[in-house]
């Protein structure tokens, strides 16, 4: 019988995040990277992400990239109690972002499976299954309407909601016993802005700045069960 275990409630915290700019030249055009790197998140949880526009006095903006990157891990205690526990325990994260912003297509979505390779267990025992997978999406934008919204003034911003979600599923021979542990997500959510520089603008050096935003999280709290039937 499979078990199936949902892990975390949102609670309510605030986080703080790192945001790296870049500039680097390519012929004609420019871009600029920003790199939030929120950390470890637990799944059931979410976050809003306030990212920078893109300063239009510095030029035309063409094209807009957001890239979602995350490893998940898992880690699952198993106690079988009535036999040896042969299985595994897998995870199926999904990773979402929603830029309000964009009225057309907000929602970038990543899906990550973790599936550790298959452990035995004694019987009275207590075992760990342990795993990790990572994965990444990519998605632009270059319609009119998109690329309005992400430009600004100096100092912009606009916020995007993060939301981490997911399941754990004990799969393997049928016993009773008892189960926990630790599932997270390490995210990173990456903004880019290809432009066109004004004729009369000064050409930024490659430079990297590092400065500081705020990821006000609307939770992360995890709530699991100590023990189920299997």
């Amino acid at each position: 019988m499979n078990v199936y275990q949902k892990l975390g409630i949102v609670g309510g915290s605030v986080s703080f995040a790192v945001v790296s700019q870049c500039f680097s030249v390519q012929a004609a055009t420019l871009t600029q990277t920003y790199t939030v790197d929120l950390g470890s998140q637990p799944l059931n949880s979410s976050t809003n992400v306030v990212l920078p526009k893109f300063n239009s006095m510095l030029g035309t903006l063409l094209k807009a990239y957001v890239t979602v990157k995350s490893t998940v891990n898992n880690s699952v205690t198993i106690t079988p109690l009535t036999g040896d526990f042969t299985g595994t325990a897998t995870t199926n994260a999904s990773i979402a972002v929603n830029i309000p912003l964009l009225k057309v297509d907000p929602i970038l979505t990543l899906s990550v499976l973790a599936s550790p390779p298959e452990t035995k267990i004694a019987n009275g025992g207590t075992g760990t299954v342990s795993g990790s997978a990572s994965g990444s999406v990519l998605k632009s934008y270059d319609s009119q309407q998109s690329l309005s919204a992400l430009s600004g003034c100096d100092g912009d911003t606009f916020i995007a909601g993060l939301m981490t979600t997911g399941l754990t599923k004990i799969q393997g021979n049928p016993v009773i016993g008892s189960f926990g542990g630790l599932v997270s997500a390490n995210t990173t959510l990456t903004g880019v802005y290809e432009y066109e520089p004004h004729a009369n603008a000064a050409v930024p050096e490659p430079m990297t700045a590092v400065g500081t935003f705020l990821a006000a999280g609307m939770g992360l709290w995890w709530k699991r069960r100590a023990s189920k039937n299997i």
